[in-house]
């Protein structure tokens, strides 16, 4: 077997470099995805992007059935495949993190119910906010539930809406915050409604699972699984960043061997970082910009998840990408990313009827056709731009 091509943020660290060879070596022998893209294994990998997996995503599922698919960062979906084994690791993970943050809690779940099992503990996340607190209130009522999870655009919702309402919820012990970027404000928020709840948050996707925890004692970190995966930060020409330099996330996962992600670029921005806890022996990042669920405006007032949309452009085949800007109450852009097809007509419709039952008959949108869609100065990418100031009507 020829030798490999190993990551320099891999290379000082055997457990890194042993686990990326080995899954670098079976995927050269056995998947057809990356005797393609990978196809001189003793040279520097290409990066493996969202655009190269929409393209030959049956190639890399391998004649394996997909198991979930994601939107991810940038609104790209992906259809991915783990074996058993594979998802083991992420109830483990998921123990580790309880046992990080002091043992498992009964819990609740105010979360998306189209990505998310329905059950007696699960509440859709678009509920309205009203509704939302009763539930919690009955969960812990009930089932003497004090933990938990959300979205942190819900969470802030539900935050500012307890807090003009001056009410607090000191029973509940735990909030994990999931599957969106993470604002520092938040830990304020969440002091005043939840004062005795400890916050945690994740870095997560579906492809990868979980990414990286919160630290519990440094909590500007973020440890990363690396058991399992091997993170690299990299700038644009492809180099490690050193701590307090932001890069491009590029994510291995060594033990997939379905739809196996080698150097894959997530579409997100994170610093590398030291942590000096003391207490959890895993590398870590920091300053992580990605994920980020839009809120829009509805006439009324009210503000809405973009989730209750999202699934209108994410299953259409004309798209590969997309993003959503309200510049006024009734009126839209749409970006999209046309995959080649000739034509848009059904897409266009599709998204007009879904937009005019959500914001009413009035509502415009003008639809615009790109090559990509860039991310923000501060590097982050929404999925859905609220535009419209504060303290518009």
């Amino acid at each position: 077997m020829s030798a490999v091509w190993i990551p320099e943020s891999f290379r000082e660290r055997p457990y890194a470099a042993r686990h990326f060879v080995r899954i670098v070596q079976w995927a050269h022998t056995h998947h057809p995805f990356y005797r393609r893209f990978h196809a001189d294994i003793t040279r520097p990998l290409p990066i493996i992007t969202r655009a190269m997996v929409q393209e030959h995503n049956d190639l890399l599922l391998n004649g394996h059935p997909a198991r979930g698919h994601t939107s991810g960062s940038t609104s790209m979906p992906v259809r991915v495949s783990w074996q058993e084994a594979r998802h083991r690791m992420e109830a483990e993970d998921t123990q580790r993190l309880m046992d990080w943050y002091g043992g498992r809690l009964v819990h609740l779940k105010i979360v998306a119910l189209a990505t998310h099992a329905a059950n007696d503990h699960t509440l859709e996340v678009d509920s309205p906010l009203d509704d939302q607190l009763a539930f919690i209130k009955d969960q812990h009522a009930r089932r003497g539930a004090v933990s938990l999870i959300s979205y942190p655009t819900n969470l802030e919702r539900l935050c500012r809406h307890l807090i003009e309402r001056g009410e607090s919820l000191p029973f509940i012990r735990r909030v994990t915050a999931m599957s969106e970027a993470y604002d520092d404000h938040m830990d304020d928020l969440i002091r005043q409604v939840f004062p005795n709840a400890l916050p945690i948050v994740t870095y997560s996707s579906v492809e990868l699972g979980m990414i990286a925890v919160r630290c519990p004692h440094r909590p500007d970190n973020y440890h990363i699984m690396a058991h399992k995966l091997g993170v690299e930060i990299l700038d644009a020409e492809g180099r490690a960043c050193p701590p307090g330099v932001p890069g491009q996330v590029v994510v291995t996962d060594y033990f997939n061997q379905h739809s196996s992600l080698i150097r894959y670029a997530l579409g997100d921005l994170a610093e590398n970082a030291v942590c000096d806890c003391g207490r959890i022996g895993l590398p870590a990042i920091t300053r992580i910009a990605g994920k980020m669920r839009g809120l829009l405006r509805r006439a009324d007032g009210s503000q809405m998840l973009f989730t209750s949309l999202s699934s209108s452009f994410r299953d259409s085949p004309e798209i590969r990408q997309f993003q959503v800007v309200q510049e006024q109450i009734h009126q839209f852009t749409i970006r999209a990313v046309p995959r080649g097809v000739p034509d848009l007509a059904p897409f266009e419709a599709r998204i007009r009827a879904r937009f005019s039952e959500e914001f009413g008959p009035e509502t415009r949108l003008a639809f615009t056709y790109m090559d990509s869609i860039p991310r923000s100065p501060g590097g982050k990418y929404f999925a859905a731009i609220c535009a419209i100031p504060e303290a518009a009507p």
